[in-house]
């Protein structure tokens, strides 16, 4: 039976401490560059593999990264494009450095909610990354800040500003669109608003409110539509919309990416997109158009934002910064996408199923 190669083994053959074998496989600094490569040598050779959980007990701290979901797939249904960038980058930021990252994969069964924060609570986690928006009435994230270890949110809660964030300023979003439908003459404006009952969906209406009161026009309950991300469901609200007659524009914040869905539903209303209703419609990426019909594109950098947010978390994991962070990235209003290429459904930030 062969025995299990240890840290001691492998300093005895590179005639060197433990404590520099140590440094070589978790990356520290302190070492040659020489010494290093002579270690990693023969790391490779003797195929030592560190024991994760182990080492983790006998410092008495979790070790890995982990990742969570705030919200229900059925909910928030992130697309392969978005796990392909995420993928991308916790290698980036974290894997390049040896970190080991952990996924809570959705911790949800059909009818029942349980904690997305379990893997901090069960002491899994030394840091966490909560990945997606939250709910008005969530909780949860108040205890993963309690227990104060390096954590961030790809979201922010009006009733928890203390907490950690690396998000997007949706209510700005949604103000810089109305008032700029308003300042083309429309007087009546329809929003196709998503993530109804979470922080994204409370900042789309307050912004547009605003923009409303701002220059001295009502605010019409009817004329503001809550969409989920199927493309039936888009159509059906869009049609529920424009039926109205009085509706000249449309705000097409449902993130759903869905040009064909959003022209469906004016095809059942009997209208036509840019002719009897101009529509301005969100995106989350830099280049491309959600419809080449629409007056002008809402970009909203919430990759970009994220990504600040994780290497930001990463300095705070290395004792480099002090937590929490605080990332908020503003929209960017783009008039300019008309010729751009629409977005295909496999670059879409969220899956547009048919429900």
């Amino acid at each position: 039976m062969l025995s299990k190669i240890t840290i001691y083994d492998i300093a005895k053959k590179a005639g060197v401490s433990a404590k520099t074998v140590s440094k070589v496989i978790n990356f520290k600094d302190g070492v040659r560059e020489e010494t290093r490569n002579r270690v990693l040598k023969i790391v490779e050779e003797l195929g030592y593999h560190p024991n994760i959980f182990a080492r983790s007990l006998r410092v008495n701290q979790p070790a890995c990264i982990g990742v969570t979901f705030p919200a229900p797939i059925n909910i928030v249904p992130f697309s392969s494009n978005f796990f392909l960038w995420l993928f991308m980058e916790l290698y980036r930021v974290f894997g390049k450095k040896g970190e080991y990252i952990c996924f809570d994969m959705f911790p949800y069964e059909i009818g029942k909610s349980t904690s997305y924060a379990r893997g901090v609570l069960d002491n899994l986690f030394k840091a966490c990354i909560v990945a997606g928006p939250l709910s008005l009435t969530d909780t949860i994230i108040r205890n993963i800040h309690n227990i104060e270890i390096p954590y961030v949110v790809f979201g922010r809660l009006d009733s928890f500003p203390e907490m950690s964030y690396a998000t997007v300023d949706y209510e700005k979003a949604s103000y810089v669109s109305t008032k700029f439908l308003i300042g083309r003459g429309h007087r009546h404006i329809a929003l196709l608003q998503a993530f109804h009952g979470y922080q994204p969906g409370l900042e789309r209406v307050r912004g547009y409110k605003r923009a409303l009161e701002e220059a001295g026009l009502p605010f019409f309950e009817k004329n503001i539509k809550h969409v989920n991300f199927g493309a039936r469901n888009v159509a059906l609200r869009v049609h529920q919309l424009l039926s109205d007659s009085k509706v000249t524009a449309l705000i097409d914040s449902s993130g759903t990416e869905n040009g064909e869905a959003v022209r469906e539903g004016f095809k059942r209303a009997g209208r036509k997109v840019g002719e009897d209703c101009e529509v301005l419609t969100w995106t989350y990426e830099d280049k491309g158009a959600v419809i080449t019909e629409a007056v002008a594109h809402m970009w909203l950098p919430v990759r970009e934002s994220a990504s600040e947010g994780l290497e930001l978390l990463s300095k705070w994991i290395e004792g480099k910064i002090e937590g929490p962070v605080k990332v908020l990235f503003n929209p960017i209003l783009d008039t300019e996408r008309t010729h751009e290429k629409e977005i295909e459904p496999s670059y879409r930030f969220f899956e547009s199923y048919l429900e």
